[in-house]
């Protein structure tokens, strides 16, 4: 287990490998260093990071970075109607922001891993299903993410390629 799993301290190391995801992202999206946008990416990247996404994939579609090619690709079933799920939106309760952003890191984890569009039916369930589970007491972020790969492995819906 890295000594880094739950702490907010960065080693240089892992510093390095932010710093070339954010460089990644930067240069991908035309952006400069010296912009909010970039600021706020940057924050976003560290803020993963630090819970416990190490993956430069998983950190670059977290942060959003590949949602460009998704509208593009998808264009059709947005013009239907079809809009990204929301762990704001289905929690429906207070909460603070680092729970907020845990709840949204593991279920953009879940649909990394399981390979399920952000938005649809098996998104939405999947998102109320993660927020039931907080409601009820389970608050590890790593128990959660457990508990989402489970239901989602046996589940009838991971036959599905797609929502379509």
């Amino acid at each position: 287990m890295s000594p880094t799993t739950h702490s907010k301290v960065l080693l240089p190391h892992e510093i390095n490998q932010i710093e070339q995801i954010f460089v990644d992202v930067l240069r991908g999206l035309g952006l400069s260093r010296n912009c909010e946008a970039a600021e706020a990416i940057g924050r976003r990247i560290i803020s993963c990071y630090q819970g416990g996404t190490r993956e430069s994939g998983a950190l670059k579609h977290m942060i959003g970075y590949y949602k460009s090619a998704a509208v593009e690709e998808n264009a059709d079933s947005l013009t239907r109607g079809t809009r990204e799920v929301s762990i704001q939106e289905i929690t429906g309760q207070p909460l603070s922001p680092d729970e907020l952003d845990m709840l949204q890191r593991t279920f953009d984890r879940a649909c990394i891993w399981c390979r399920i569009p952000r938005s649809g039916k098996r998104a939405e369930n999947l998102a109320r299903h993660i927020a039931n589970q907080f409601r009820n007491g389970v608050s590890d972020e790593a128990a959660l993410f457990d508990n989402a790969m489970w239901r989602e492995q046996t589940s009838r819906s991971s036959f599905y390629q797609s929502d379509a």
